[in-house]
C-alpha cells in the first residue's frame, strides 16, 4: 500500500468518528423561578356562553394578584391570594364576538406576567341517515 492510500484511509475513519458522534439538543424547557404557570381550559356553555377554568400554580405560596381582563381594558375579575393552587371558573358574555380574547395578568412580588388567551367556537351539524329493512 502507498502512503497517500493509508492517509486517505485514515483521513475518512477520523472524518466518520467525529460525525458518529451522538448530538443532544436540551428540550426541557426552562421555567423562570418567579413565573407562575397559568392554563385557561373551556370547560362547557351556559346560555350560549362560554365558561371557561382558569388555573394557577403557586408552589411558593407567595401573594399574588391575579386580575382577568378583556382585550378593550374592562376588568372582569381580580383577586389578591396566597393559595397554593388557584382555579375559578367564569362564564363569558361575548354577545356574539367572536373571537374571544381574555388577558390574564399575575402579579408576583410586584413583577407583573402577562397571558393573551382566544376561545374560538366551531360548531358541526352531523346529520346521521340511517336505512334499516322493515
Amino acid at each position: 500500500m502507498n502512503l497517500k492510500s493509508v492517509l486517505a484511509s485514515l483521513a475518512i475513519a477520523a472524518l466518520l468518528a467525529v460525525s458518529a458522534n451522538p448530538v443532544l439538543a436540551n428540550t426541557e424547557k426552562r421555567a423562570s423561578k418567579n413565573r407562575v404557570p397559568v392554563e385557561v381550559k373551556y370547560v362547557g356553555s351556559n346560555n350560549q356562553s362560554p365558561v371557561v377554568e382558569i388555573s394557577l400554580d403557586n408552589e411558593e405560596g407567595k401573594e399574588v394578584i391575579v386580575q382577568l381582563r378583556d382585550l378593550d381594558g374592562y376588568v372582569l375579575y381580580t383577586a389578591t391570594t396566597s393559595e397554593k393552587k388557584i382555579t375559578r371558573k367564569f362564564q363569558i358574555d361575548n354577545y356574539s364576538q367572536e373571537p374571544i380574547q381574555l388577558k390574564v395578568a399575575v402579579t408576583v412580588n410586584g413583577k407583573v406576567q402577562t397571558e393573551v388567551f382566544q376561545i374560538n367556537r366551531n360548531r358541526t351539524v352531523v346529520e346521521d341517515v340511517v336505512v334499516s329493512k322493515l
